[in-house]
């Protein structure tokens, strides 16, 4: 074989070896080039999909303003209360319920029977505007009441308590349709309440319970579609309705499709908003970012949105 062969068939060996190695480089050992790129189209297009929820949890703009909180209490009839403004910053953790089940004894408050099916999440304010009103309290005066009302928990903006067996009737909706076929919730609506913060910790909670029941979001009811109550007050006379609607389909989304993704919130302008998403301060406008990690990988997105 002369010299220029031997040249020439070195060059292609060469060049064979840079390509493999190339290819090798680019594509996880044992997958074919093909199979590596379907699985990189399929895991960008979920990367789009989750950019795309972040879409529905930052707003350009941040509400806020003046509402109402109503009690039966003489006194507390109408108190105001302000809304600071919020984002709800989507999180991974579960709804902590404290059980603190009613005694069975007590059949004023629990019918001794289970329900035959679950439709609805049937969705409250209590009607007590007093500071008092917390969850825990109305948690322990509910043990010892002789009034035929009862529900399954009781929502503030720091904790979850549950008064009834979760598959148990409650007493709540003032219909027969609502009452053996809902479970209730309770948001509390007292003096001095961050009520956003309620609602988010009732929109976890109602997100957890439809999950649990195989319910879609058109389960979740108001009080006031069984029996024509002003009730949830607060959430009606405010508008804010849709508002804890979008917050529950924020919390079913992230609670299934997006379980598997990690979620971390930071503030970039700590003294106007905290991590959690509330406005502590008068800034107009707020800067903050979310670390994404799915499958491994790690994005982090940043936004800005205006405080109206």
């Amino acid at each position: 074989m002369d010299k220029r062969r031997v040249v020439l068939l070195l060059l292609v060996i060469v060049l064979s070896i840079f390509y493999t190695d190339t290819v090798k480089a680019k594509v996880a050992p044992g997958l074919e080039a093909v199979r590596s790129a379907a699985v990189t189209d399929a895991e960008e297009g979920f990367w789009k999909e989750i950019k795309d929820y972040l879409g529905l949890i930052t707003r350009r703009e941040i509400a806020t303003g003046e509402f109402y909180l109503y009690g039966s209490e003489k006194g507390y009839e109408k108190v105001l209360a302000v809304n600071d403004g919020y984002l709800p910053l989507y999180n991974n953790k579960t709804p902590d319920i404290i059980e603190a089940i009613v005694p069975a004894s007590n059949m004023h408050i629990r019918p001794g029977r289970n329900r035959t099916a679950t439709k609805y999440v049937v969705i409250h304010n209590t009607g007590m505007a007093s500071p008092k009103a917390t969850a825990p309290l109305l948690s322990r005066s509910i043990n010892n009441s002789t009034r035929e009302a009862s529900w399954h928990f009781t929502v503030d903006d720091h904790e979850i308590y549950q008064q009834l067996g979760i598959d148990e009737v409650g007493w709540h909706a003032g219909a027969r349709e609502g009452n053996e076929y809902g479970i209730g919730i309770e948001i509390c609506s007292y003096q001095g309440i961050d009520f956003n913060g309620a609602m988010r910790n009732a929109a976890k909670l109602t997100a957890k319970l439809l999950i649990d029941y195989d319910l879609g979001l058109d389960a979740v009811k108001q009080h006031y579609d069984f029996s024509r109550k002003n009730c949830p007050q607060v959430l009606r006379e405010a508008n804010r309705w849709d508002e804890f609607l979008d917050l529950v389909k924020i919390e079913y989304l992230g609670q299934t499709k997006f379980s598997a993704v990690d979620f971390k919130w930071r503030s970039l302008s700590p003294k106007d908003l905290d991590d959690a998403g509330r406005i502590i301060g008068a800034a107009r406008t707020v800067h903050y970012e979310a670390k994404v990690t799915y499958n491994g990988e790690t994005r982090v997105y940043k936004f800005t949105s205006n405080v109206k």
